[in-house]
């Protein structure tokens, strides 16, 4: 039989108010940590075009954002449907209402994305309490979200994780249930999120592909016995899928011919990578490496963490305790699912092309916390004599704590680094200040010249005119000449921020050209330039 946990009525009952109070008081928790954040780091551009084109729809404006958006008008509004040809719309459906209810602001994007994640851990708690029990439940939901790697995708998530989260979350809350009732609808419902995981972003195969692998290798048996005299729900389950993915598997070819043209470009660099990001996410660096570098993901990994979380080695020494005393045939199987789940997300994430950054390689999650709590309380449960018990008992609660507060001690760090830069770099609120100095000038054109300007500018500015030449300057042997109109406001980066290096070549042109020309820049909180504004006065 698959895991599932048995309960009287009463018990039940208790069981979901645990939990329940639990997740209310780790939320209450999150909210508070989080309330910095709600100014700090500023805006990143990645980010921004979710919640740029949920605005466009809530306003029923249609505003300049970055090529290979779609958005057909629905019911005489710019509704989003992708983002970029492997990147659906999901997110910025789920920033609407907040957007309706609240207005369009940072603070209401990281508080929505953050109510997301949260809602996605109350899914994922009730799921594991059905399958493994309430312990498991309550540890694992603890292990998640003071995890700074789920934390801050709850808060900054620029590569769609949350919707991610919820969707894996969803179907398999529905999966059990289904398993428990043999009700098709929650079949049908479980593999519509499915789909919708894929159409959010296309990399969620890599999660499905290593899931079913493992399921098939572990329960073979008990899935066959139930499968086989219900064939007929074959079509039910294709049907669920097909509509929450149809759209995304229409765009496969597009995609599979971006991705192979992207590993062209970055060659073996890519493993190395990979490699490093997966390191920083066991061991917690990875969002302090981000925001201490300004959002340089090639520097990431050139100095020492200045953080250091425990997932990694916790992890180890649970498939090290798992390895030396699980027997139990039904365990064996539950932390063997788990374990080749684990394993098989990891090889995909390392051959799929350009999966790169810490959105493609927290698929990975949430097996390690499953691992570890599944294992705490086998060996909290485990008969033997009382001295050994209570040493066994001991060590495992510490180990806990300590893992905890090893997760705790990084989302603190990184607070503190937040704090008193305001964001570095790409992630400087120096330019979110710029946004609001300039949110109802309508006699200005803002033209980006880079990469990393637009879509903060989209988002947090109402009346300017917007141009982001910078895609078109590919097609041209030498730059084209900027217009002089005063109304212009052109904007670049240093050197170490700039990605296409075009702004470049026109600060450096215009600084020695002797024209009348106003070149401000823009410092952070520590008084590192974050970018230029280009203006030219009227004569």
């Amino acid at each position: 039989m698959l895991p599932v946990n048995a309960t009287s009525s009463s018990s039940k009952w208790r069981d979901g108010i645990v939990l329940i109070t639990v997740w209310l008081l780790l939320s209450v928790g999150a909210l508070a940590v989080a309330k910095q954040n709600l100014s700090a780091p500023g805006l990143y551009y990645d980010e921004a075009v979710f919640a740029g084109l949920a605005k466009d729809f809530v306003v029923g404006e249609k505003r300049l954002h970055m090529p290979g958006c779609e958005r057909p008008i629905f019911f005489g509004r710019p509704c989003p449907t992708f983002v970029q040809p492997y990147l659906g719309a999901l997110k910025s459906w789920m920033l609407i209402p907040g957007f309706v209810l609240f207005g369009s602001s940072i603070a209401v994007l990281r508080l929505t994305t953050l109510v997301w994640a949260l809602l996605a851990l109350l899914v994922f708690m009730i799921a594991v309490r059905q399958a493994l029990g309430l312990r498991v439940a309550l540890i694992s939901g603890i292990l998640l979200i003071v995890d700074p790697n789920y934390f801050f995708l709850g808060l900054l998530d620029w590569g769609a994780s949350i919707g991610a989260f919820l969707c894996r979350f969803l179907a398999f809350w529905l999966a059990l249930l289904w398993w428990q009732h043999r009700n098709l609808l929650y079949l049908f419902l479980a593999s519509l999120f499915l789909g919708l995981g894929v159409f959010n972003k296309v990399d969620f195969l890599v999660f499905i592909s290593a899931t079913s692998v493992a399921a098939v290798c572990v329960y073979s048996r008990p899935i066959w016995t139930a499968l086989r005299p219900r064939f007929s729900i074959v079509p039910i389950v294709c049907l669920g899928f097909l509509l929450g993915a149809g759209v995304m598997i229409l765009k496969i070819g597009r995609i599979v011919s971006l991705t192979t043209t992207a590993q062209a470009m970055t060659g073996p660099r890519e493993l190395n990578g990979k490699l490093h990001t997966l390191i920083a996410m066991y061991d917690g660096s990875y969002f302090h490496r981000l925001m201490n570098i300004g959002g340089i993901f090639g520097k990431m990994f050139d100095q020492p963490a200045g953080v250091h979380a425990l997932l990694g080695l916790t992890v180890a020494l649970a498939i090290i305790a798992a390895a030396m005393f699980v027997r139990e045939r039904n365990l064996v199987r539950i932390i063997g699912f788990l374990l080749v789940s684990l394993l098989l997300v990891t090889v995909g994430v390392l051959i799929l092309p350009g999966a790169v950054k810490i959105h493609h390689a927290i698929l990975a999650f949430p097996f390690p916390q499953l691992i570890i709590a599944s294992i705490c309380v086998f060996l909290w449960d485990r008969e033997s004599t009382r001295s050994v018990r209570r040493v066994m008992r001991v060590t495992t609660a510490v180990a806990i704590l300590i893992l905890i507060g090893s997760d705790l001690l990084a989302i603190s760090k990184t607070e503190t680094l937040l704090t008193e830069t305001g964001g570095r770099g790409h992630w400087s609120n120096a330019f979110d200040r710029f946004c609001e100095e300039n949110k109802n000038r309508s006699d200005l054109v803002i033209a980006s010249l880079d990469w990393g300007f637009n879509e903060q500018v989209a988002f947090l500015t109402d009346a300017p005119k917007l141009v982001e030449p910078v895609w078109g300057f590919p097609q041209y042997k030498e730059l084209p000449r900027l217009p002089r109109q005063p109304q212009y406001l052109y904007l670049a980066h240093p050197a170490e921020y700039s990605l296409f290096r075009y702004d470049l070549v026109y600060l450096e042109a215009l600084r020695g050209s002797g024209e009348n020309v106003e070149i401000r820049p823009y410092p952070d909180r520590q008084g590192q330039v974050v970018f230029y504004t280009i203006k030219f006065p009227a004569d």
